[in-house]
């Protein structure tokens, strides 16, 4: 007996390992032969399988992969994070100590107390798009940051040569908020993040599983993620 897998799940894990580049692992409370057939059928390998997981068995993988990950990085540089999802009482440690947890909104209210983030109708989706989210607005940060410098690094350089009058400092200053400005407006809801949010597009996505005892971890080798 094991538990009936939705049948976009393998649509989800294949986007996450695939589009996201995440390292994709289940962890789960059942037995061996149910959590390989339930990995199997949504698209993931053997190797990413740990079955008949007690809670601390859950904290202490976690714990030791966020150890092994490269937790340094500065604003231009990549780092690893290790994102956490689950829907039960026993996955509530897990979720308290992930770089982020998110809890499924059918799911039990101490997991939604704990976790970072809540999927509120149990979505899937919704957490592909938040993803993407957070690296598109970490990737405009920078660029907003870039910009800034190199602005104010030309008025610096043009004042010492003087050749920088008031107004035209005025109007660099200007310039650059309404450039970072509108480089930040590229960020605002279109109709590809309405698909996600409204289920256009991607109406068949989700939940990976309807399990109580089966959760997913992923961690992004090369993308950083909020």
């Amino acid at each position: 007996v094991s538990d009936r897998v939705r049948p976009e799940a393998k649509n989800v894990v294949t986007d996450l390992i695939n589009d996201l580049c995440c390292n994709v692992m289940m962890l789960t409370g059942d037995g061996d032969g149910a959590a390989r057939a339930i990995a199997k059928e949504v698209g993931l390998p053997g190797d990413c399988v740990r079955s008949q997981f007690l809670p601390e068995d859950k904290l202490h993988f976690v714990s030791t992969l966020l150890e092994s990950s490269q937790r340094k990085g500065n604003i231009f540089s990549e780092k690893e994070l290790l994102l956490f999802i689950g829907d039960g009482v026993n996955d509530a440690p897990a979720l308290a100590i992930a770089d982020i947890g998110v809890a499924m909104g059918a799911g039990a209210a101490v997991a939604m107390e704990i976790s970072d983030v809540t999927l509120m109708d149990s979505d899937l989706s919704k957490l592909l798009f938040g993803i993407e989210t957070g690296a598109k607005v970490i990737k405009t940060v920078k660029e907003n940051i870039l910009i800034s410098m190199i602005a104010k690094a030309l008025v610096i350089a043009l004042t010492f040569a003087g050749k920088m009058t008031l107004l035209a400092a005025i109007a660099a200053d200007v310039g650059v908020m309404l450039l970072v400005s509108i480089n930040g407006m590229k960020l605002l809801p279109n109709n590809e993040s309405r698909k996600y949010c409204c289920g256009g597009g991607y109406q068949d996505y989700d939940a990976l599983s309807s399990s109580k005892s089966s959760d997913v971890v992923f961690y992004p080798p090369v993308a950083e993620i909020v």
